[in-house]
């Protein structure tokens, strides 16, 4: 599965490279910063789902080219705002594109007595740098025509973009950034994973319905074929949320790129934290309780921070939960045909949930 997904690194990178559609922004910096987050490489997860996804239902995985970039860019501008709301400065280690913007605006722009602000300048450069890069995904995916792809079919695609993915996935963000204010003792896990399915699930749900429609040729997207292998990415990308939400607590930080704990920290409502919550009583759940908020952790506060949560069941009920989607998503995917492209998702998903980082 490495090397074929470094087949598909290189390909995507290529497209990227070479694709016209970021060569006129103005001014230049700001095309800098659409090109950054996209062009910066990553393990291109979601364009393989997307050309494997093809070439599971007999596709030309050369079809599937442009809609797997698109998908790619339209994944880097929900990072680029998510990053903005989050106020993170670094992403895997390298500067955030609101970070860049406003170093750049702090060494060469004018404020004066001005209320605008070099930050303030960066921050809303980066969010109009987000807003062109959902431009550009919506251009290399009608470039499918170009590639061959009927035009129906990429019709079809981009309402499905818009509806499915924009609308759901910004409504999963904006339940995460509001959850941390709500009463934890009334936020329910069935809510939190809904969320986890609107932020994450549905953009994989579309890259594999993608990578499908294109390989049938078909504009109906509720054709069984389609509609069940987006349902194995749904539940896949459910289960790497979970994943994630346990190594956020369990994981390395140097590995996972990230302080442990950092959920705890800033409050953040996960099925772990909450099921851990409910599973507490007395002091055991005033001590987890006392850790929310907390700046930073010490190796003795992170190792009682995993007693408690251990001690109250949340972890075995998130690995429960993550292995339940886990077997739905292998249950579908046995159902279609055996071939190479088979056990490369296969190999995708268990990827998704044996990972560190």
């Amino acid at each position: 599965m490495k090397e074929e997904l470094i087949k598909v690194k290189g390909r995507i990178d290529s497209i990227l490279e070479n694709d016209d559609f970021p060569g006129t922004i103005r001014p230049e910096y700001l095309r800098d910063a659409v090109r950054a987050y996209p062009c910066r490489g990553g393990k291109r997860l979601r364009p393989a789902l997307t050309m494997w996804c093809c070439g599971l239902l007999g596709g030309n995985t050369v079809l599937a080219e442009y809609a797997a970039t698109a998908v790619e860019v339209y994944h880097n501008w929900t990072l680029v705002h998510d990053d903005i709301i989050d106020n993170d400065d670094y992403r895997r280690g390298e500067p955030t594109t609101h970070t860049v913007l406003t170093e750049y605006a702090q060494k060469n722009l004018i404020f004066g007595q001005s209320q605008n602000t070099p930050r303030k300048y960066g921050r809303d450069f980066a969010i109009l740098a987000g807003d062109i890069q959902q431009g550009w995904a919506m251009n290399l995916l009608l470039k499918s025509v170009e590639k061959g792809v009927d035009a129906d079919v990429v019709l079809s695609l981009s309402r499905r973009l818009q509806e499915l993915v924009n609308r759901d996935l910004i409504s999963g963000e904006a339940l995460d950034v509001e959850f941390p204010h709500r009463d934890r003792e009334t936020l329910t896990e069935t809510e939190i994973e809904t969320m986890l399915y609107l932020k994450t699930g549905v953009l994989l749900q579309f890259c594999a319905e993608a990578g499908a429609a294109i390989a049938l040729g078909s504009s109906d997207l509720t054709q069984t074929k389609i509609k069940n292998i987006g349902e194995f990415a749904a539940a896949a990308g459910v289960a790497f949320q979970f994943r994630d939400d346990w190594l956020g607590v369990f994981g390395d930080s140097k590995t996972f790129g990230k302080p442990v704990c950092s959920d705890i920290s800033e409050g953040k409502p996960t099925v772990l934290l909450v099921s851990a919550l409910k599973g507490l009583t007395g002091n055991d759940k005033d001590e987890l309780l006392s850790y929310i908020g907390m700046a930073s952790f010490d190796e003795a506060q992170v190792a009682a921070i995993r007693g408690l949560i251990r001690k109250s069941g949340a972890e075995a009920v998130v690995s429960a939960k993550t292995e339940k989607l886990i077997e739905k998503a292998r249950v579908i995917l046995k159902d279609y045909d055996d071939n190479e492209y088979r056990d490369l998702l296969s190999g995708w998903l268990d990827y998704l949930v044996v990972r560190d980082v």
